[in-house]
């Protein structure tokens, strides 16, 4: 289905559009990205070794932008990924590296299929009215959803009257399409079923008040909000601003019974309701910006959606690939609490950033503090590279990854580096 839809839309924007005169904007961009897990060591369970994973990839994509009337535009575009080195070949166990890029489990998410290392991402139609009303519609890259994040094949639309706005989701299927992860549409956690959302938004004078609910069918109900206080919505680095947003989910599950196991979240029990709070405050004096967060599941409130969106906004694919997820940090786990605080600036062009974390959960306990480095060379060039030390401590009873169960605490060293140097166009 997903290869008939690709080769149509690729045939329809580049053979046939041109024929009618729309004007036509090329884009895209070439990428490379590399994980470098500092934990370099041989695979093997039975001496409790568990190690990080390295992985590098090249990535290129091209996208065809057309304006087809006032307000409504189609967006067309591929993209190829690839790895270009993975460490646990020679690890062992290997090779694992097609679970961050190309691993493909058909439209149902549930039937693992040979990798797909080339897709049509972006296939939509977008318009919009004035700011009153709009919809997109195809394959699309999401924006501002707590709970949904990445690319779309489906449908969404809001319409706003004066303070309130009324939003929908439709996901029929997902996908990440990046240097880092590149997996083609499925609906991967979602038990084979789709994906629906809907909300209100309030907004007046730096207060927003959204009020929500995420529905997967014969699976999951979740109504959550996020509330916002923002002193200084304009703020362009001068004087101060603070910002305090508060977000909550409250998962109801269907169908389960006392030995259901989560789809996400390390095969933990699901229970029959949990819930997720995570509040954020940041402040900005002139260029300078630090805050802090906390974020508190009860029971398991990650294990259908909590992964597709989360509003933490940091990476959560910061452990192993030999782990359970993989590559899942613990912050999202079941009873998790987890506690940030970060410091950024700008100095001579470079954006940096440390953010420190403590996580504690019944199944596992991290410590992490991480560098973050970004620098714009010029309109087509950006690079960046984050530096972290990360411990994992996971508890005696639970197993990493397909180990045995484990007899006493395991600790193991999750420190890494990333690095990425794209040239868009």
């Amino acid at each position: 289905m997903n290869n008939v839809f690709n080769k149509t839309l690729l045939l329809l924007s580049v053979g046939l559009l041109p024929l009618f005169g729309f004007d036509i904007k090329v884009s895209g961009q070439a990428s490379t990205f590399s994980k470098i897990g500092f934990d370099g060591r041989k695979y093997d369970p039975n001496k409790g070794i568990y190690p990080t994973e390295s992985y590098a990839t090249m990535m290129g994509e091209l996208n065809l932008e057309m304006n087809l009337a006032s307000g409504l535009d189609m967006v067309v575009g591929g993209m190829l990924n690839g790895i270009v080195y993975d460490s646990t070949i020679y690890q062992g166990d290997g090779p694992l590296g097609s679970n961050y890029i190309g691993y493909y489990a058909g439209h149902s998410g549930q039937t693992l299929q040979s990798p797909r290392f080339a897709m049509i991402h972006n296939a939509y139609i977008h318009y919009d009215y004035h700011g009153i009303f709009g919809f997109k519609a195809g394959r699309y890259e999401t924006q501002g959803y707590d709970w949904f994040s990445a690319f779309n094949q489906g449908i969404e639309a809001y319409a706003q009257y004066d303070n309130f706005k009324v939003w929908a989701l439709y996901s029929d299927a997902r996908a990440s399409a990046y240097n880092d992860w590149f997996w083609d549409y499925g609906r991967y956690y979602t038990s084979g079923a789709p994906l629906f959302a809907g909300g209100v938004a309030y907004a007046k004078d730096g207060l927003s008040i959204t009020p929500y609910i995420y529905y997967i069918p014969r699976n999951m109900n979740a109504p959550g909000f996020n509330i916002t206080y923002d002193t200084s919505p304009h703020f362009s680095h001068e004087g101060f601003r603070s910002k305090t947003t508060i977000v909550a989910l409250f998962p109801m599950y269907e169908g389960t019974n006392p030995t259901s196991r989560d789809t996400i979240v390390f095969g933990e029990l699901l229970g029959k309701n949990a819930q997720t709070l995570f509040i954020r405050q940041d402040f900005y004096i002139n260029d300078y910006r630090f805050g802090a967060i906390l974020y508190k599941n009860f029971g398991n409130a990650n294990g259908k959606i909590g992964i597709y969106g989360d509003p933490i906004t940091y990476n959560v694919w910061t452990g192993s690939v030999y782990d359970s997820g993989p590559s899942l940090s613990n912050m999202i786990g079941k009873d998790a609490l987890s506690g940030f605080l970060y410091v950024g600036s700008e100095i001579f062009g470079i954006n940096w950033q440390v953010l420190g974390r403590l996580t504690s959960s019944p199944r596992a306990d991290e410590q992490s503090l991480a560098l973050y480095l970004d620098y714009t060379f010029n309109k087509h060039i950006d690079a960046g590279i984050k530096i972290e030390y990360l411990r994992d401590v996971t508890h005696k009873g639970y197993h990493i990854g397909n180990g045995p169960i484990l007899s006493s605490n395991n600790i193991s060293d999750r420190s890494h580096a990333m690095v990425h140097i794209t040239y868009s166009f």
